[in-house]
């Protein structure tokens, strides 16, 4: 049986996080992803997310208080910007970032103008082995030709296609 695309990502995300580890969400949308990765992360870790909605911020604050997950992660109302630096807190690195574009968290319509820009602020702060997942159900042009601008020596990249969305995985060398 093939996977899905969610269930791809999210085996790949279990076999890469350690308990205690900062991991991002840059698309809250419906908080499926975050709650996953506050599950990941246990009591000493935690997860940054990224909603651009209230409705969006609102239900994942609402299932993550039911989970008991809430202390676990912080879900900031906007995009990421150059304070991502002051997001983190006093951690210095992210182990798993994920920007979920795909009708798998219902959030194929909301990817931003600056999605570049905010992949090139997470990427240097990746660990060594580190992973940033991007889904997709349409590939977007600029994405393919940023991928093929990565150094190959500094990133290892890989891809995994279903019939409905395109995931790209990014690995810090």
């Amino acid at each position: 049986m093939i996977p899905s695309s969610n269930t791809f990502t999210h085996q790949l995300i279990e076999q890469n996080i350690k308990i205690g580890d900062l991991v991002l969400d840059g698309t809250t949308a419906n908080g499926v992803n975050t709650r996953f990765l506050a599950t990941r992360v246990g009591n000493e870790g935690h997860v940054l997310s990224y909603a651009t909605t209230k409705d969006n911020a609102n239900a994942a604050a609402a299932s993550l208080f039911m989970s008991g997950l809430s202390e676990r992660v912080t879900l900031l109302g906007h995009q990421i910007t150059p304070q991502l630096r002051t997001d983190m807190g006093e951690r210095k690195q992210i182990s798993v970032a994920i920007f979920d574009y795909s009708s798998d968290t219902e959030n194929t319509h909301d990817q931003p103008s600056n999605l570049i820009d905010q992949i090139s602020l997470v990427l240097p702060k990746l660990t060594h082995g580190g992973l940033l997942i991007t889904k997709f159900n349409a590939t977007p042009e600029d994405w393919l030709d940023y991928l093929s601008e990565l150094i190959p020596e500094d990133f290892s990249q890989a891809n995994y296609t279903t019939s409905t969305t395109q995931t790209f995985i990014i690995e810090r060398i």
